[in-house]
Formats: structure tokens, sequence, C-alpha cells
């Protein structure tokens, strides 16, 4: 999570903002949804404003916090979960199958900051992970 002094800082650097928006879309292309790519390309395309609202600053870090890919999380090796909850994928519900067959066919051993959550939630319904592991 992003500190006040960062989102206070970026908030007033408008061309800032808007280069961040743009190396986002350029970094990690096809990972956002489509609110997500809407909002990115408005902040990198309004040239009109010399500061954005802190509001759209803390979204803004957010989708980058988010974008960013973990290849470990508090001490979890991800490609270990991946691979494990990947053998025991038909103990889960259909989606979640599902959605650890794709993350490990496409992962590399890493996965979207906001996808751990759901990772580590798959891990310890299948006891891969005790309840007590915070994701």
């Amino acid at each position: 999570m992003a500190s006040w002094k960062e989102i206070d800082r970026i908030r007033k650097d408008a061309a800032g903002a808007r280069a961040l928006a743009g190396r986002l879309m350029k970094i990690y292309p096809g990972e956002f949804t489509e609110w997500e790519l809407t909002f990115l390309q408005s902040i990198s395309d309004n040239t009109d404003l010399d500061d954005f609202t802190t509001r759209q600053v803390e979204k803004l870090l957010q989708i980058r916090d988010d974008a960013e890919h973990v290849t470990e999380y508090r001490k979890s090796n991800i490609a270990m979960l991946i691979k494990k909850c990947h053998e025991a994928r038909l103990d889960l519900s259909e989606a979640d199958e599902e959605w650890i067959a794709g993350l490990y066919e496409r992962s590399g051993g890493s996965i979207r900051r906001k996808n751990v959550g759901r990772l580590f939630r798959c891990a310890r319904e299948l006891n891969i992970i005790e309840e007590d592991v915070a994701a």
C-alpha cells in the first residue's frame, strides 16, 4: 500500500501520474480489467490538469501495486503453492479448479499481487497451508 507521502507527491505531479499510467499500460499489457484500462487511459490522456485528486492517485497506485508479480509472499514460495494447488485442484470448486489450472499453465512461478489472496484461500481449503497463514 502506498504511503501518504507518495500519494501526495504524485498527486501534485500530474506529468508523473500520466507517465506512471502510460508505463503501466506498456509494462503489463492484457493484465487489466476494462475499468482499469479505461482509468489508466483517462489519467495518461488528461493533459489539462496540473494535479489529480487524492482518490485518483490512490487508485492509480493500487493498480500499480496489484499488477506487480510476486514469487514469494510472507515466506511462502508462490511456485510451490501453485504446483501443490494444481495437484489437488479437483477438490476445489469448479471455478477455482479452472483458475488454478490456468494459473499453473501460465504463471512461470509468479502471481499478480492482487491474486495472492485467492491462491492462499485455495491453499487453505486444500490444507496445503494452515488457517493462520494470512494472505
